[in-house]
């Protein structure tokens, strides 16, 4: 770059550092949140299913000391995705957060001695693969939503949209059984996070102001009832009792969302036009897919020695919890 002018020199060692930044900060919360995850699964799935939908089901996972080890690691994600969402672009940064499956998982069947098969490596090989392609497609320099004319409007109707998805799927999950309930509490699970992770997003550029600005900004309070929200939609579509139906689902719908929103809304386009678009959305597809074959490569956790309380019926009940504070 030495024959390009100081400024222009300055200005794209700048940007690189910022990507650089916003990638390590994504990918810190990732392992985070997956870590996370994976501490918390044995308590999670020892919990009745009478407590699914409802705030006793949190109450009972608090008392749960592993489950609060879990929690405070999934505040240290969070505050790494804020950083992350502070600069960066909501379809960069949540297809970043995808890999946070990856880590669970390993985690997951280190755990349980059970070594990851040829074909879950290679699913996992492939996730980081689509992310790469993804990042490299899109430009987080033109995503920065915060230069958005409407950029409050467009986060608004973002996390409404989501929001009111995850309601909807959670409201009629809630009456429906078996492998039906499963798919749609996934569904709400999912499209939950993806709610969380607009508004994490909007409260982090409130806080780039100032924490003086903060009590009078609708994002607290609106990250106050989405990471609520989601905590206890996550943990309801786990006990459902269909691990390998509802991760497979969340891990997709998660960053699909996020994705359709920041391009859709946020007007985070690729810097390729079209054909990059194209492309990316390609990378979606591809990571989403591999993301539910890893999914189903997690292995049923033992549960603890106290046993299941009534009205459990098993499974995998918090691999994902992690994304459930976003």
């Amino acid at each position: 770059m030495g024959d390009l002018p100081d400024g222009l020199t300055r200005c794209i060692a700048s940007s690189v550092v910022s990507v650089i930044m916003i990638i390590v900060a994504a990918l810190a919360a990732a392992v985070l949140y997956g870590a996370a995850a994976a501490v918390q699964q044995r308590q999670a799935a020892a919990v009745p299913q009478a407590a699914a939908g409802r705030p006793r089901l949190l109450l009972l996972l608090a008392r749960q000391p592993l489950w609060l080890l879990g929690f405070a690691v999934q505040m240290g994600g969070f505050a790494a995705h804020v950083a992350a969402l502070r600069s960066g672009p909501l379809a960069t940064v949540q297809m970043l957060m995808s890999a946070e499956l990856v880590v669970a998982v390993v985690i997951v069947r280190v755990w349980s001695r059970r070594p990851l098969s040829r074909a879950s490596w290679a699913a996992a090989l492939t996730v980081v693969a689509g992310i790469a392609a993804f990042v490299a497609l899109v430009s987080p320099g033109r995503a920065h939503v915060a230069g958005h004319p409407d950029y409050v409007v467009a986060v608004g109707l973002g996390a409404a949209a989501t929001g009111a998805g995850a309601l909807a799927a959670a409201a009629v999950g809630l009456r429906a059984a078996g492998r039906r309930r499963a798919v749609l509490l996934a569904v709400a699970a999912g499209l939950a996070d993806s709610c969380s992770a607009v508004v994490t997003m909007a409260f982090s550029r409130a806080a780039s102001h100032g924490l003086a600005a903060l009590p009078g900004s609708w994002t607290v309070y609106a990250l106050v009832v989405c990471g609520v929200g989601t905590v206890l939609l996550t943990q309801t579509a786990y006990q459902a009792g269909q691990p390998m139906v509802t991760l497979p689902v969340i891990a997709a719908i998660t960053p699909v969302a996020s994705v359709a929103v920041g391009i859709g809304l946020l007007g985070e386009v690729p810097r390729t036009g079209v054909a990059g678009g194209i492309a990316a959305g390609l990378a979606v597809l591809v990571t989403s897919l591999a993301l539910a074959r890893l999914a189903s490569s997690v292995p049923h956790p033992e549960v603890p020695s106290h046993g299941p309380a009534e009205g459990q019926r098993g499974g995998l009940t918090a691999l994902p919890a992690a994304a459930a504070s976003r």
